[in-house]
């Protein structure tokens, strides 16, 4: 479970990291093993989605492999509003064995008659050879949260 309650998110970003070992310092944090878990391709996921509030996304399971059309989903999110730079520096190279970012566009839900907060769960299943690995889930939900700015004097004020 991702969080027992959350309200209105709209981009959710999954990655999966090898347990690292405290003074091992060859180990690089910043590099992610989601699709290769122990890092010679035998410990892997074999399907994953989310499941928020009563609604699965996608609706078919993701699998093993679906890399490109994942990688073309996290593409597409930078490309909406998220543009800062001018090139691509995210290929299916790096993508793969680098950076394996799972991501799920919520932005289509649709919203529940009361506002209330659903559970966010990912759900997914591993290979054989990936459960003698010690590893850890993260998860970045994006969410969207109104306020109001007033100005009082010079000052601006989140209300």
């Amino acid at each position: 479970m991702i969080t027992p309650g959350v309200k209105d998110p709209k981009h959710v970003f999954v990655f999966i990291q090898q347990t690292r070992k405290q003074n091992a310092y060859t180990q690089n944090a910043y590099i992610f093993d989601t699709f290769d878990i122990d890092g010679d391709g035998s410990a892997r996921l074999d399907i994953y989605r989310l499941l928020y509030g009563t609604t699965f996304y996608p609706e078919l399971d993701y699998d093993n492999d679906f890399k490109i059309r994942i990688l073309n989903d996290l593409i597409n999110f930078r490309y909406r509003k998220n543009d800062y730079n001018t090139g691509v520096q995210l290929q299916l190279a790096n993508f793969e064995k680098l950076y394996p970012i799972i991501y799920f566009d919520l932005r289509n839900t649709k919203e529940s008659v009361t506002g209330d907060p659903k559970k966010l769960e990912f759900h997914y299943r591993l290979n054989e050879a990936a459960n003698a690995h010690d590893y850890t889930i993260f998860a970045l939900v994006l969410n969207e949260n109104e306020f109001v700015l007033k100005q009082i004097g010079n000052e601006l004020v989140a209300v």
